[in-house]
């Protein structure tokens, strides 16, 4: 077995805890749309889709009140590589981008933790 990498030479990361629109009902369609969109902005980095709650569930209905937000939306986190972490912030940060890119960036860390709770996502069950 390999050995692990110490944390200082794993890659640095930052976490985005996203809302996207009401019609992305299942991950894969959300995923294959962020992959269209991250080509489009000339991103090439592995960029993950860590959780996702659709706008019918209702985990998404729990967020909206934390967030008391009421248009409806799905809600996430994405890990992003840090070197190219400015670059997809200054597209999903704006205030119309979830009506340009149907995502908007809602809170950024460096830990998931943080962005969790700052958005009222439950941590997700650990699988054994």
């Amino acid at each position: 077995m390999a050995k692990r990498l110490s944390k200082a030479l794993r890659g640095k990361r930052r976490w985005v805890g996203f809302e996207c629109s009401a019609e992305f009902e299942d991950r894969s369609s959300l995923k294959h749309h962020l992959a269209t969109l991250w080509e489009s902005f000339g991103i090439h980095a592995e960029i993950k889709l860590m959780d996702f709650h659709s706008a019918s569930s209702a985990v998404s209905s729990d967020i909206a009140v934390v967030l008391d937000s009421d248009r409806g939306t799905g809600y996430g986190v994405l890990q992003v590589p840090h070197s190219q972490f400015s670059h997809l912030r200054s597209y999903i940060e704006a205030d119309d981008s979830i009506t340009l890119y149907k995502v908007q960036s809602y809170t950024s860390s460096g830990k998931i933790r943080l962005v969790r709770e700052r958005m009222g996502m439950p941590k997700p069950p650990r699988k054994r």
